[in-house]
């Protein structure tokens, strides 16, 4: 009889009572400590023969200070990711790394969120690359600071994801001759993936030299590699594809007294693009009709076209063209390159007030974090607390002085919903500048007087940058 089945057994005797079963309840007793721990305890974990670890190397690297150390604690206890991004980013500043003991949460957090890994990488000195030896789920970490030579021929071999990430190493030690490697590959490879990873890996480092291999792909019958290709194309002020667009816009718009419109008789008159004008459209039926085809002419020229064709600045281009008919479709292809823009800010704020919904969060989601927090204060007068919210939800951290003052002008002006009431906005207190947002505490608490987590978090953050102030380096 098994082990098992013994066990069941007395299980079912002492069920039903040790008389009515043939025994006594001191013998079934003893059966039950007997076989209980035999059928389920742990096992005793097995032998190893291996031997001790070497003692880690020594490190030069000065560690945070006492201060810095409690707050990372309790940060690590909240596994809040924007709080851990910002101490990552002040020690790094300082130029010190996390104690010791920390760096096994650093390591595991940055294990399961791939987005916190280059935070994290900062501020594990050579302790911490030393400790992620010693794990395999570790080795993203060990492998940060090294500078190796890539493989391109095995690198071709990797699968999509690796296979991009190492082309892309290579374009950034070596653009020129990773270049001549991919335009070598390019036409030899079957699979469209292929074909578009080799595209997308010219983006590191991308520049004029570059065209020549983008024209090709943009003779490729793949839609993928057709519309990577014409993404990067459009962000090099200087190509042929930004001439020809130039030239579609003169020819197919005129300046009317209401803004440009469609000249009459010319290319966007006609229902269907020419073949040598949809090679430059994205092929993934976001630029059909005649607004799509504006809108991707627009995308394909910096704004400086447009300040030189209305002899003005940009404030002046941006407001001639939200006046037009077709403004929503050029502002819409002129957000696609504002960071090309000599001043991008009245290009955004023209841009976010003719885009909706997801395009509008997009767009805002892409601009640089002062730059997008910036328009969103412009923009956002008439909001309810609802589409406030949701857009500075969208906002890249962190916010700078001046606009986390004036986002804080536009919260507490605006009426809290009902199921908010009272309540501070998690966002601003998360993402907004702590000197401004703890120098205005009176002001918020006045407020929103409901004690929340919120508000802890801001007090963390308060304490935070008083940790990394150098006025105390010497606790």
């Amino acid at each position: 009889m098994s082990l098992r089945s013994e066990w069941d057994e007395a299980v079912q005797a002492a069920l039903v009572g040790a008389h009515r079963s043939g025994t006594t309840p001191a013998e079934l007793l003893d059966r039950c400590a007997a076989l209980g721990p035999a059928a389920h305890a742990a096992r005793l974990p097995p032998v190893v023969d291996a031997p001790l670890l070497a003692p880690a190397p020594a490190s030069g690297d000065a560690r945070v200070h006492p201060a810095a150390r409690d707050v990372l604690a309790q940060v690590l206890a909240l596994e809040d990711q924007v709080l851990l991004t910002e101490w990552c980013g002040l020690a790094k500043a300082a130029r010190l790394v996390a104690d010791h003991r920390e760096l096994p949460a650093l390591l595991a957090l940055g294990t399961a969120h791939t987005g916190l890994r280059p935070a994290v990488t900062a501020v594990l000195g050579a302790r911490g690359r030393w400790l992620a030896t010693l794990r395999p789920a570790w080795a993203w970490a060990a492998a940060a600071e090294a500078v190796e030579a890539v493989d391109l021929d095995a690198a071709l071999d990797l699968p999509g994801p690796a296979r991009l990430e190492a082309l892309r190493r290579a374009r950034a030690q070596d653009p020129a001759g990773t270049r001549e490697f991919l335009a070598a590959r390019f036409d030899g490879q079957r699979r469209a993936g292929d074909r578009q990873a080799l595209v997308a890996a010219l983006e590191v480092n991308l520049g004029p030299d570059d065209e020549p291999l983008l024209e090709r792909a943009l003779d490729d019958r793949a839609i993928g590699v057709h519309d990577e290709a014409l993404r990067l194309l459009r962000t090099l002020p200087g190509s042929a594809l930004a001439a020809r667009a130039a030239e579609r816009l003169h020819r197919g718009l005129w300046l009317t007294a209401d803004g440009f419109d469609v000249q009459t008789d010319e290319l966007w008159t006609e229902l269907a693009p020419e073949p040598e004008e949809a090679r430059d459209l994205l092929k993934d039926g976001s630029e059909t009709g005649v607004a799509g085809r504006i809108r991707g002419a627009a995308a394909s020229v910096p704004p400086r076209h447009w300040t030189g064709r209305l002899r003005t600045d940009d404030e002046g281009a941006a407001a001639e063209l939200a006046r037009g008919p077709w403004a929503s479709a050029l502002l819409r292809g002129v957000a696609q390159n504002l960071r090309l823009a000599d001043d991008a800010r009245p290009w955004a704020v023209a841009a976010t007030r003719a885009l909706t919904g997801m395009e509008q969060l997009e767009m805002l989601a892409g601009l640089p974090a002062e730059l997008a927090a910036r328009t969103v204060v412009e923009v956002s007068r008439q909001w309810n607390y609802d589409l406030l919210d949701h857009a500075c939800s969208q906002l890249p951290a962190p916010w700078g002085p001046r606009a986390t003052a004036d986002l804080l002008d536009r919260y507490a002006a605006t009426r809290d919903p009902r199921w908010r009431a009272g309540r501070p906005p998690a966002v601003l207190l998360a993402r907004g500048d702590a000197e401004v947002l703890g120098a205005n505490w009176a002001r918020i608490t006045e407020r929103w007087p409901e004690h929340t987590v919120e508000l802890d978090v801001l007090r963390l953050r308060m304490r935070l940058r008083e940790a990394f102030n150098p006025r105390e380096e010497d606790q």
